[in-house]
Order: structure tokens, then C-alpha cells, then sequence
């Protein structure tokens, strides 16, 4: 078994308990029925997040054995740990006896889950940064080449902050041009 194989098993299955439980606290709202008070942004926040986490694990693919090690697989397996909170912050566990309202949900729940978005690409950028100087690369090379990560986490780090739903709205629509647009490149592809 190669060290991708190997590794890519405790990968994948933290991803799919990240996606697991997205599922099934979307299963709890919809059967809850008329005790959830729906409302747009903590739904749109969680497709986000299984977007997002879909286009992470397919981009960790590597045919390849490259001999990954623990302390290369570490940085990795944080990410994973980050992405798994996210997921559990998408949306709520539990619907309370008195119903639930969404709107108030993400309202209460967006700067904790907006800094988790922000500690995952903070995390990966921090990462290829110390990858990068201790390779010998120019660190304005990278941040150039990074600009529109930086500019995503830009964004990510606003929405912890500023909790008009307008910003929040058009956040969505930016932030899941990424996803979507390697979704369409992927699927060209077939």
C-alpha cells in the first residue's frame, strides 16, 4: 500500500463524517417540518461547505506514490479536522421543542462558523508558505500567485464581522464562484 493509499483512507473517511453530518442535520430540519422557520443563508452556508469539502478531497487525489510522510500528512490531517468542524457548524443539531429559526441560527452561529472558513484557507496558505520558504521561494512570489486566495480570506474573515445579510448575500454569490467554477472545468472535462 502506497502512502497515498494509505493515508487517503483516514482522508476520506473524515471528509465523509464532515458530509454525514451536514446530511443528517439537513434530514432533522426537513423533518421537522413547520417547527423550522426556514430561511436562505444558514441552508446556503452548508451547500458552500459540502462544496467546498468535495473540491478539497478531489484535489487531494494523486496517482502517484510521492512518499508522503507524518509530518507532511499532519498539516493535512489539521485541514481535515478544521473542515469537519465547519461541516458541524453548518447547520444545527437538534430542533428544540419550541421550533427553530434559521435566521437566528446563523445570526448566533456566523462568527464561529466564518472563522472556522477563515482558520481552513488561513491554514492552507500558512502552510504552503512555510512549504515555500523553506524550499528557498520567494514569499512575494507566493502572495502574488495567492492574491485571490488572499482575497477569499479577505471575505471569509468580513463575514465574521459584519453581519448584514446584504454583505452576506453577496459573499455567497462571490465565494461560491470558486467551487462552482472548478465543478464546471471538472465536468468539461468528461
Amino acid at each position: 500500500m502506497s502512502a497515498f493509499e494509505y493515508t487517503s483512507v483516514l482522508a476520506s473517511i473524515i471528509i465523509g463524517l464532515a458530509l454525514v453530518d451536514i446530511l443528517i442535520s439537513l434530514n432533522r430540519l426537513i423533518r421537522a417540518g413547520g417547527s423550522v422557520r426556514w430561511h436562505w443563508a444558514a441552508p446556503l452556508a452548508a451547500l458552500l461547505v459540502a462544496m467546498t469539502i468535495i473540491q478539497i478531497w478531489w484535489s487531494t487525489y494523486s496517482p502517484q506514490d510521492t512518499g508522503m510522510t507524518i509530518g507532511q500528512f499532519l498539516p493535512l490531517l489539521v485541514e481535515l479536522v478544521i473542515l469537519f468542524l465547519l461541516a458541524a457548524a453548518a447547520l444545527p443539531d437538534d430542533i428544540p421543542a419550541g421550533g427553530l429559526d434559521l435566521k437566528l441560527y446563523y445570526d448566533r452561529n456566523g462568527p464561529y462558523f466564518w472563522s472556522l472558513f477563515t482558520a481552513a484557507l488561513g491554514w492552507l496558505i500558512a502552510v504552503e508558505g512555510v512549504a515555500a520558504l523553506a524550499g528557498g521561494r520567494d514569499i512575494v512570489q507566493l502572495l502574488e500567485a495567492r492574491l485571490v486566495d488572499l482575497s477569499v480570506l479577505a471575505v471569509f474573515a468580513s463575514l465574521i464581522f459584519v453581519r448584514r445579510l446584504l454583505w452576506h448575500a453577496i459573499a455567497f454569490v462571490l465565494l461560491a464562484a470558486g467551487p462552482l467554477n472548478w465543478l464546471s472545468l471538472s465536468l468539461g472535462r468528461l
